[in-house]
């Protein structure tokens, strides 16, 4: 697994902790840097245009020896997107993205959206915060061991057809959800293995953890 750490909310210390120890290798986007800095994690990449990184952040990092990977802040790729597409470049499998939701609306719904650019790359990638585990389902989807939590499920493309739910206090059996019509918002796992299988288009999962 890769572990990207954006510059959004900071991420919970075990959280940030135990997906360090998981990863194969750390990449941090700008401001992620220095959360990995305060948990004691040193990034194996720091990318981005380093405008919210403090300068003695950076120094420290430079004296490490960690990779800088600096861009003018005139781009028009997100920091976040350049940590992605740094991680499939890298032969990524699995990604998790910790601090990806924040203040910032425009970049919390471009991250949902860079969820796809790794789905469309055979990758399998998340965005974990405190409140929220966000992922995509084109085929098929598991959730073991959340019965009692509420997830949503919200079409990513226009139309998502054949939606099968089971394990949910509402099961659907060949259903059809359209943008505009968010009918998927809270229901309840209810089973230690849920399923959710798509036939045709992408759902956006939003697990409350």
């Amino acid at each position: 697994m890769f572990l990207i750490v954006s510059g959004g909310y900071p991420p919970k210390l075990k959280d940030l902790r135990e997906c360090a120890s998981a990863s194969e290798m750390i990449i941090a986007a700008d401001k992620g840097a220095q959360y990995c800095l305060d948990a004691e994690i040193v990034p194996d990449i720091v990318i981005g245009d380093m405008d919210s990184l403090p300068r003695k952040a950076r120094l420290q990092l430079e004296k490490i020896g960690v990779d800088m990977v600096a861009y003018s802040p005139d781009k028009d790729k997100t920091d976040t997107q350049l940590a992605l597409e740094c991680a499939i470049k890298k032969g990524a499998k699995e990604i998790v993205i910790l601090s990806g939701i924040g203040d910032r609306i425009d970049h919390s719904i471009a991250n949902i959206h860079l969820l796809k650019k790794a789905l469309s790359s055979g990758i399998d990638a998340q965005l974990l915060d405190p409140k929220h585990k966000i992922f995509l389902i084109r085929s098929e989807y598991c959730i073991e061991k959340m019965k009692g939590k509420t997830v949503s499920f919200l079409p990513l493309t226009p139309k998502a057809e054949g939606i099968f739910l089971k394990g949910f206090r509402y099961t659907l059996k060949s259903a059809t959800m359209t943008l505009g019509f968010p009918c998927g918002v809270s229901n309840v796992i209810t089973s230690d293995k849920a399923t959710v299988k798509v036939s045709n288009g992408i759902l956006v999962g939003v697990l409350l953890r």
